[in-house]
């Protein structure tokens, strides 16, 4: 990132630590999840609905993928008839942007920057970089600095090229961040990689300083989901993919390492692919992905202190 950007960092938290409005219960632990919606642009009632509700009874603040500035306005809409949530649209990505959707009475947030260099052509989604702190009335909240990913989706070896060039770009963008100073060491990185943490589209961010929570949940290179002919699940029945296209954990969590890093507020093995049937209250896997999205949300909890 350009200095200029670390600027506006720095403003950005002089802001929000000045900030006096306060959380009247300050929950132990925060919900953080990513979110697919498929082509989300809030004109389907019952998936608007659907999609609410999910967001509302299981997460805190969530990353989202492939909604337009119509469905985020939907969305907030349909959420804040229970609750007050606020969001921040990425400026690229035309009808299939990311958002950063958050309850404002748990968190302070602000838009840093976006890392367009990671765009490698102009035309897909730039990963969106916002800063968020804990509401806490004693000023002990968690902060940290959380990036919204949506890299280029689809099949064939030039879509794979493209990936793995935004992982390398991504990793400099790594790199830079946690280079400055005035940067906060609790980095989070989530979205939409549409790759296993394993391929080779995924090396640059791979090497970086940084540990995919998914690893934990995902199959294994020697397992290949790619080559599986069923779908895989865990003993327990759940699912063992966050796309039903592919079969694999591509939508991911990943987190700057300890002794600085967002490891330290993570509570250990919360990782979760949310189940349709299990978690969401959805009568049939095939009921969800025929109405809902292709995508499963991913959940990972943090202490809020």
């Amino acid at each position: 990132m350009k200095p200029a950007i670390y600027l506006s960092l720095a403003i950005a938290v002089s802001i929000i630590g000045c900030s006096s409005v306060a959380s009247d219960h300050l929950p132990p632990e925060i919900r953080v999840g990513t979110f697919n919606l498929e082509n989300f642009d809030g004109l389907d009632t019952s998936k608007l609905e659907s999609v609410s509700q999910i967001i509302d009874r299981n997460f805190d603040v969530i990353g989202l993928q492939e909604i337009s500035a119509i469905g985020a306005e939907k969305l907030k809409e349909k959420l804040n008839q229970s609750q007050k949530w606020e969001f921040i649209l990425g400026s690229t990505g035309s009808r299939q942007r990311v958002a950063l959707f958050y309850r404002q009475n748990l968190f302070m947030a602000q838009k840093v920057t976006e890392w367009s260099p990671v765009n490698t052509t102009g035309t897909l989604r730039s990963p969106l970089v916002n800063y968020l702190k804990v509401i806490d009335p004693q000023n002990q909240g968690f902060d940290f600095t959380l990036v919204v990913v949506h890299q280029k989706g689809g099949g064939g070896k030039a879509a794979d090229r493209t990936r793995q060039t935004q992982s390398q770009k991504m990793r400099q963008e790594v790199d830079k961040y946690q280079k400055n100073p005035e940067s906060d060491p609790d980095l989070i990185l989530l979205g939409d990689f549409n790759s296993p943490t394993w391929s080779d589209q995924n090396q640059g961010l791979r090497d970086a300083p940084i540990t995919f929570l998914t690893k934990a949940i995902e199959t294994s290179e020697q397992e290949n989901c790619l080559k599986k002919r069923g779908q895989p699940k865990f003993a327990d029945g759940r699912l063992r993919f966050t796309n039903r296209g592919t079969g694999c954990v591509i939508d991911h969590i990943a987190i700057a390492k300890a002794p600085q890093g967002a490891e330290e507020e993570y509570i250990a093995q919360s990782i979760q692919i949310l189940d349709p049937q299990k978690d969401l209250g959805f009568d049939s896997d095939r009921r969800y992905f025929s109405e809902i999205s292709d995508h499963l949300p991913v959940r990972a909890i943090f202490r809020s202190k």
